[in-house]
């Protein structure tokens, strides 16, 4: 089967209703940014043309900061990631290189590794360059051909049409939810707290003032829930309108990791993401048996020492999820369209890993096209030993679950 057979089998002929989803989202993605032109464009007119009364320029106030909630977010690097530049990780760079000419991506711009159990692909700034997020927790637990797969997994999101990763559904989605967001949790003073002496002359202007003030507080309180409602609604739209969509990207997604990792390691990856919950508690217990307990040696024997301890519980953790009837196998008698047993995203709408399973099971079984042999992996090891060491103290100092 060639690529196109995989592409195709993976990839179901697109129906007129799931066309006309994706070209809603992209019409209420556009209405969103005329909308936030528009707030912007005119709050900024009743502001400086200040005509006849107050409350023309007071009105353009809050059109001005309607725009500013709904701007669009471009993202851009998180400054408490360690970050590694192409010059500092040439192996690391040149794997990321290889899977992302194999799936037909650009390449990357630059790689920040941070404690979560995931790889995430993402863009950043105005001109869309390309970040990946290694977790390393995910790269310590993983065998070197499951990196590659989840490394090409993440990859093809950004070489396949994934309109919620886009430039124009991507940032709609972006600003309605981190506008709903900031709107939810506006630090809004419900309470005044005015400290006067119950003798004071003027304690009695003083409680009428904190009433006055607490009763504002409450009105801008309900002003913010309906905008607050207004763009969690267009969200979850946007998010409907694209579900199909989305589906399709992850199933291309799965099939790009499969051609380039081989069909077996893709799998493998899948069902070890399950490992997610039960590493993050072993580095959580840890990081709080070295802040209560603490560790013999230096600091740094000790940063180096907590990866050691995490990835000495892999095999263990892997053979206890792994003992019991598993949740992501399909059974023998699943179809690529039966729904198996799973959790799934109900917002997104995405499939479950079991579902994702059962396809790539179903197709023929494809070789590596990229290898992530020993030595190359030991040479990665060694360019991630300062992003390691930086990130081991941040989790046992902290005492967060990754």
């Amino acid at each position: 089967m060639t690529d196109r057979g995989l592409t195709a089998e993976a990839e179901p002929d697109l129906s007129r209703r799931e066309h006309a989803s994706t070209a809603a989202a992209y019409g209420v993605a556009c209405l969103l940014h005329i909308l936030t032109a528009s707030l912007l464009v005119g709050g900024v007119l009743l502001v400086v043309l200040r005509l006849k009364t107050v409350v023309q320029p007071l009105i353009g106030l809050i059109l001005v900061l309607s725009a500013t909630v709904l701007r669009p977010r471009f993202g851009s690097l998180d400054p408490d990631l360690p970050t590694l530049p192409r010059e500092e990780a040439p192996a690391l760079y040149a794997l990321l290189d290889d899977v992302a000419d194999a799936v037909g991506a650009r390449r990357l711009d630059v790689v920040q590794v941070s404690s979560d159990f995931s790889v995430r692909a993402t863009t950043y700034g105005i001109r869309r360059r390309r970040r990946l997020v290694l977790g390393y927790p995910l790269w310590l637990t993983f065998a070197p051909q499951q990196r590659v797969a989840a490394l090409a997994h993440e990859l093809g999101h950004l070489a396949s049409p994934d309109v919620r990763r886009g430039a124009l559904v991507g940032s709609a989605l972006a600003s309605l939810t981190s506008g709903a967001e900031q709107m939810e949790h506006q630090p809004l003073r419900t309470e005044a707290a005015f400290e006067t002496s119950p003798l004071s002359r003027y304690a009695d202007e003083m409680a009428i003032a904190a009433l006055r003030f607490n009763a504002h507080g409450r009105t801008a309180s309900w002003a913010l829930w309906i905008p607050t409602l207004l763009a969690k609604g267009a969200a979850r739209l946007l998010t409907r309108l694209t579900r199909a969509n989305a589906r399709r990207a992850e199933f291309r997604a799965d099939a790009a990791a499969a051609r380039v990792a081989s069909t077996p390691a893709a799998v493998s990856a899948l069902r070890d993401r399950r490992l997610a919950g039960a590493v993050a508690m072993e580095m959580h217990r840890l990081a709080v048996a070295a802040r209560t307990f603490g560790w013999t040696g230096s600091t740094q024997s000790v940063d180096k020492d907590f990866w050691a301890k995490v990835g000495a519980l892999t095999p263990s953790l892997r053979y206890s999820e792994g003992s019991e009837s598993d949740p992501l196998d399909p059974g023998p008698g699943a179809t690529a369209d039966s729904e198996p047993t799973g959790r799934q995203d109900e917002d997104s709408g995405l499939p479950t890993i079991g579902l994702r399973v059962a396809r790539l099971s179903m197709g023929r079984s494809r070789p590596a096209t990229v290898l992530l042999d020993a030595v190359r992996a030991d040479a990665i090891e060694d360019e991630l030993d300062e992003a390691k060491r930086l990130l081991a103290r941040r989790v046992v100092q902290d005492c967060v679950q990754a």
